[in-house]
Protein backbone atom coordinates (compact mmCIF):
# COMPACT_ATOMS: atom_id res chain seq x y z
CA UNK A 1 0.00 0.00 0.00
CA UNK A 2 0.97 3.35 -0.89
CA UNK A 3 2.53 5.58 2.15
CA UNK A 4 2.15 8.80 0.04
CA UNK A 5 6.19 9.54 0.18
CA UNK A 6 7.24 8.88 -3.18
CA UNK A 7 10.81 7.76 -1.85
CA UNK A 8 9.43 5.43 0.78
CA UNK A 9 6.73 4.13 -2.32
CA UNK A 10 9.78 3.02 -4.23
CA UNK A 11 10.88 -0.57 -4.40
CA UNK A 12 13.84 -1.44 -2.44
CA UNK A 13 15.52 -2.51 -6.23
CA UNK A 14 15.09 0.87 -7.24
CA UNK A 15 16.60 2.73 -4.74
CA UNK A 16 19.44 0.98 -4.26
CA UNK A 17 19.63 1.68 -8.49
CA UNK A 18 19.20 5.19 -7.86
CA UNK A 19 21.69 5.36 -4.94
CA UNK A 20 24.22 3.04 -7.15
CA UNK A 21 23.80 6.19 -9.84
CA UNK A 22 24.30 8.45 -7.50
CA UNK A 23 27.81 7.05 -6.33
CA UNK A 24 28.71 6.54 -10.01
CA UNK A 25 27.80 10.30 -10.59
CA UNK A 26 30.28 11.43 -7.70
CA UNK A 27 32.85 9.29 -8.87
CA UNK A 28 32.65 10.96 -12.78
CA UNK A 29 31.63 14.30 -11.36
CA UNK A 30 34.90 14.34 -8.70
CA UNK A 31 37.21 12.11 -11.37
CA UNK A 32 37.63 10.21 -8.04
CA UNK A 33 40.83 7.81 -8.60
CA UNK A 34 41.48 4.28 -8.10
CA UNK A 35 41.72 3.27 -4.84
CA UNK A 36 40.06 6.61 -3.71
CA UNK A 37 37.67 5.44 -0.38
CA UNK A 38 34.35 6.42 -0.78
CA UNK A 39 33.61 5.23 2.83
CA UNK A 40 31.95 2.12 4.81
CA UNK A 41 29.06 1.03 4.46
CA UNK A 42 27.60 2.52 7.45
CA UNK A 43 28.58 5.72 6.85
CA UNK A 44 27.06 5.47 3.30
CA UNK A 45 23.78 4.01 4.40
CA UNK A 46 23.55 7.08 6.52
CA UNK A 47 24.71 9.54 4.10
CA UNK A 48 22.01 8.18 1.62
CA UNK A 49 19.62 7.55 4.01
CA UNK A 50 18.63 4.34 2.86
CA UNK A 51 18.28 0.92 5.02
CA UNK A 52 21.27 -1.66 5.12
CA UNK A 53 19.58 -4.16 2.30
CA UNK A 54 19.15 -1.03 0.05
CA UNK A 55 22.69 0.24 0.47
CA UNK A 56 23.92 -3.39 0.22
CA UNK A 57 22.12 -4.06 -2.92
CA UNK A 58 23.84 -0.95 -4.44
CA UNK A 59 26.98 -2.04 -3.33
CA UNK A 60 26.36 -5.33 -4.76
CA UNK A 61 25.13 -3.39 -7.98
CA UNK A 62 28.37 -1.68 -8.08
CA UNK A 63 30.92 -4.50 -7.13
CA UNK A 64 28.99 -6.49 -10.36
CA UNK A 65 29.63 -3.34 -12.16
CA UNK A 66 33.60 -3.05 -11.88
CA UNK A 67 32.46 0.77 -10.38
CA UNK A 68 34.14 -0.36 -6.77
CA UNK A 69 35.46 -2.50 -4.45
CA UNK A 70 35.09 -4.07 -1.09
CA UNK A 71 38.28 -4.14 1.59
CA UNK A 72 37.67 -5.71 5.15
CA UNK A 73 39.55 -4.81 7.89
CA UNK A 74 39.62 -1.71 10.38
CA UNK A 75 41.14 0.63 7.54
CA UNK A 76 38.54 -1.41 4.83
CA UNK A 77 35.00 0.23 3.02
CA UNK A 78 33.83 0.58 -0.18
CA UNK A 79 37.15 1.92 -2.46
CA UNK A 80 36.82 3.24 -6.39
CA UNK A 81 37.92 0.45 -8.56
CA UNK A 82 39.21 0.44 -12.22
CA UNK A 83 36.09 -1.30 -14.40
CA UNK A 84 37.72 -4.81 -16.26
CA UNK A 85 39.18 -3.68 -19.42
CA UNK A 86 35.39 -5.23 -21.28
CA UNK A 87 33.51 -3.12 -19.11
CA UNK A 88 35.34 0.18 -20.10
CA UNK A 89 35.25 -1.16 -23.73
CA UNK A 90 31.60 -2.01 -23.83
CA UNK A 91 30.75 1.95 -22.53
CA UNK A 92 33.00 3.40 -24.34
CA UNK A 93 31.62 1.84 -28.02
CA UNK A 94 28.04 3.34 -26.97
CA UNK A 95 29.25 6.52 -25.47
CA UNK A 96 30.93 6.83 -29.09
CA UNK A 97 27.98 5.83 -31.13
CA UNK A 98 25.41 8.25 -29.17
CA UNK A 99 22.16 8.62 -29.77
CA UNK A 100 22.61 6.76 -32.88
CA UNK A 101 22.44 3.80 -30.99
CA UNK A 102 19.05 2.82 -30.40
CA UNK A 103 17.52 0.98 -27.91
CA UNK A 104 15.40 -1.30 -30.51
CA UNK A 105 19.43 -2.49 -31.51
CA UNK A 106 20.33 -3.25 -28.27
CA UNK A 107 17.51 -4.99 -27.70
CA UNK A 108 17.73 -7.29 -30.14
CA UNK A 109 21.37 -7.95 -29.46
CA UNK A 110 20.49 -8.56 -25.92
CA UNK A 111 17.64 -11.32 -27.03
CA UNK A 112 20.07 -12.44 -28.89
CA UNK A 113 22.52 -12.72 -26.19
CA UNK A 114 19.54 -14.70 -23.47
CA UNK A 115 19.31 -18.14 -24.53
CA UNK A 116 22.92 -19.04 -24.49
CA UNK A 117 23.26 -17.02 -20.96
CA UNK A 118 19.81 -19.07 -19.54
CA UNK A 119 22.38 -22.47 -20.56
CA UNK A 120 25.44 -20.89 -19.16
CA UNK A 121 23.23 -20.07 -15.88
CA UNK A 122 22.34 -23.58 -15.89
CA UNK A 123 25.33 -24.91 -16.17
CA UNK A 124 27.02 -23.21 -13.10
CA UNK A 125 24.25 -22.12 -11.17
CA UNK A 126 25.00 -22.84 -7.07
CA UNK A 127 22.35 -22.97 -4.60
CA UNK A 128 22.85 -19.17 -3.14
CA UNK A 129 22.44 -18.04 -7.08
CA UNK A 130 18.98 -20.23 -6.99
CA UNK A 131 17.95 -18.48 -3.77
CA UNK A 132 18.82 -15.30 -5.25
CA UNK A 133 17.02 -15.27 -8.66
CA UNK A 134 13.65 -17.18 -7.09
CA UNK A 135 14.01 -13.97 -4.60
CA UNK A 136 14.58 -11.83 -7.30
CA UNK A 137 11.30 -13.34 -9.50
CA UNK A 138 9.24 -12.94 -6.10
CA UNK A 139 10.18 -9.22 -6.08
CA UNK A 140 8.99 -8.88 -9.78
CA UNK A 141 5.78 -10.58 -8.68
CA UNK A 142 5.13 -7.70 -5.97
CA UNK A 143 5.87 -5.20 -8.29
CA UNK A 144 3.82 -6.39 -11.31
CA UNK A 145 1.22 -3.45 -11.21
CA UNK A 146 4.30 -0.84 -11.33
CA UNK A 147 5.79 0.19 -14.46
CA UNK A 148 9.02 1.47 -12.26
CA UNK A 149 9.30 -1.15 -10.03
CA UNK A 150 8.39 -4.20 -12.20
CA UNK A 151 11.61 -2.36 -14.51
CA UNK A 152 13.81 -2.28 -11.64
CA UNK A 153 12.95 -5.96 -10.35
CA UNK A 154 13.03 -7.39 -14.36
CA UNK A 155 16.62 -5.46 -14.81
CA UNK A 156 17.76 -7.06 -11.65
CA UNK A 157 17.27 -10.87 -11.77
CA UNK A 158 18.55 -10.11 -15.53
CA UNK A 159 21.65 -8.74 -14.56
CA UNK A 160 21.70 -11.74 -11.72
CA UNK A 161 21.39 -14.25 -14.15
CA UNK A 162 24.21 -12.71 -16.01
CA UNK A 163 26.25 -12.80 -13.37
CA UNK A 164 26.40 -16.63 -12.94
CA UNK A 165 28.68 -16.96 -16.18
CA UNK A 166 32.61 -17.71 -16.43
CA UNK A 167 32.19 -16.32 -19.61
CA UNK A 168 33.25 -12.43 -18.59
CA UNK A 169 32.88 -11.46 -22.52
CA UNK A 170 29.41 -12.96 -22.51
CA UNK A 171 28.67 -11.41 -18.94
CA UNK A 172 29.96 -7.56 -20.01
CA UNK A 173 28.51 -7.52 -23.23
CA UNK A 174 24.95 -8.49 -21.87
CA UNK A 175 25.03 -6.53 -18.94
CA UNK A 176 26.60 -3.18 -20.98
CA UNK A 177 23.97 -3.73 -23.31
CA UNK A 178 21.39 -3.87 -20.76
CA UNK A 179 22.64 -1.10 -18.80
CA UNK A 180 22.28 1.13 -22.06
CA UNK A 181 18.41 0.11 -22.28
CA UNK A 182 17.76 0.51 -18.55
CA UNK A 183 19.90 4.20 -19.17
CA UNK A 184 17.86 5.42 -22.05
CA UNK A 185 14.11 3.85 -20.71
CA UNK A 186 14.82 5.13 -16.74
CA UNK A 187 12.52 8.00 -16.10
CA UNK A 188 10.53 7.67 -18.64
CA UNK A 189 8.07 4.80 -18.36
CA UNK A 190 5.07 5.63 -15.96
CA UNK A 191 4.63 4.68 -12.16
CA UNK A 192 0.78 3.55 -12.78
CA UNK A 193 -0.55 0.57 -12.61
CA UNK A 194 -0.24 -1.27 -15.47
CA UNK A 195 -2.10 -4.95 -17.21
CA UNK A 196 0.64 -5.14 -19.59
CA UNK A 197 3.04 -6.84 -17.11
CA UNK A 198 0.78 -10.08 -16.14
CA UNK A 199 2.15 -12.66 -18.30
CA UNK A 200 5.84 -11.64 -17.06
CA UNK A 201 6.32 -12.74 -13.33
CA UNK A 202 4.73 -16.77 -14.41
CA UNK A 203 7.53 -16.30 -17.23
CA UNK A 204 10.37 -15.44 -15.69
CA UNK A 205 9.40 -17.97 -12.81
CA UNK A 206 9.60 -20.64 -14.98
CA UNK A 207 12.53 -19.59 -16.52
CA UNK A 208 14.57 -19.64 -12.82
CA UNK A 209 12.74 -22.91 -12.19
CA UNK A 210 14.38 -24.25 -15.77
CA UNK A 211 17.80 -22.49 -15.00
CA UNK A 212 17.63 -24.75 -11.44
CA UNK A 213 16.61 -28.01 -12.80
CA UNK A 214 19.04 -30.04 -15.43
CA UNK A 215 16.20 -29.94 -18.08
CA UNK A 216 17.67 -28.51 -21.41
CA UNK A 217 14.16 -28.89 -23.47
CA UNK A 218 12.27 -27.12 -20.32
CA UNK A 219 14.94 -24.18 -20.68
CA UNK A 220 14.51 -24.03 -24.20
CA UNK A 221 11.20 -23.99 -23.65
CA UNK A 222 11.19 -21.19 -20.90
CA UNK A 223 13.55 -18.96 -23.08
CA UNK A 224 11.34 -19.30 -26.23
CA UNK A 225 8.30 -18.16 -24.18
CA UNK A 226 10.57 -15.17 -22.40
CA UNK A 227 11.18 -14.35 -26.35
CA UNK A 228 7.99 -14.13 -26.57
CA UNK A 229 7.67 -11.54 -24.41
CA UNK A 230 10.14 -9.61 -25.33
CA UNK A 231 8.91 -9.32 -29.04
CA UNK A 232 5.19 -7.99 -27.76
CA UNK A 233 6.23 -6.03 -24.93
CA UNK A 234 9.91 -4.63 -25.80
CA UNK A 235 12.09 -3.47 -22.84
CA UNK A 236 9.75 -4.32 -20.06
CA UNK A 237 9.85 -8.03 -19.87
Amino acid sequence: MSTGNPATDLPRLSLAETVAKRIEARIAEDTLPNGHRLGTRDSLRREFDVAAATLNEAVRLLTARGTVSVRPGVKGGIFVATPPPLVRLGRKMLELSGDSVPVSDCLVMRDALEPLLAREAMRHRTEADIADLRRLAAEMAEQAESGVGYLAANWALHRRIAEITPNKVLQHTYTSLLEFVENRLRGVTPDEPATRYVEGPAVHRELVEAIAGDDPERLDAAVEAHGALTAARGGGT
